[in-house]
């Protein structure tokens, strides 16, 4: 896959009408700005309609509904209901062969990790469209993840509409 990053001069030929930055992403033909993911008129936007939207922790999240997730963590957060949340904590699935030995590893960022006040925690996913790429990743994270940290639970938010 070809991708450019380029800056614009000063000239003002083309500029973010969202964030007013001069920072693009060209990729087949599909011109993005790199600040807020913003597309030029013309170009194909994101493939399920999510637009990066910035949230009230002040963290740019991938669409309007994770924002809307967080900014209600943030709040559960304020109130004392959850002691923190962590944005796209990292999960990594080792897969072992028949030896015990580790062949290949699967990693898996989820949305949200949230520490409860009982000391366990909570992955959280926002979903809007699951794709045959999450659904995967969610089986082996539910197989291969889970039963080794006890003290995790799994949630998946779907979106409606």
């Amino acid at each position: 896959m070809y991708k450019q990053t380029y800056s614009q001069p000063d000239k003002g030929k083309l500029t973010c009408e969202e964030c007013k930055s001069t920072m693009f992403r060209v990729s087949y033909g599909k011109v993005t700005c790199i600040d807020c993911g913003w597309s030029v008129k013309g170009s194909a936007g994101n493939k399920y309609g999510a637009r990066r939207t910035v949230a009230n922790d002040g963290i740019k999240r991938d669409s309007k509904y994770e924002a809307s997730v967080a900014d209600e963590l943030l709040l559960r957060k304020r109130t004392g209901d959850i002691l923190d949340y962590e944005s796209q904590y990292k999960v990594v699935m080792p897969i072992f062969n028949e030896a015990g030995r580790i062949v290949h590893s699967v990693s898996h960022k989820v949305d949200f990790r949230l520490h409860l006040k009982d000391g366990s925690f909570e992955l959280l996913e926002a979903k809007g469209v699951q794709t045959a790429d999450y659904r995967w990743r969610r089986t082996l994270l539910e197989k291969l993840w889970l039963p080794e940290h006890k003290d995790h639970t799994y949630l998946v938010i779907k979106q409606r509409g």
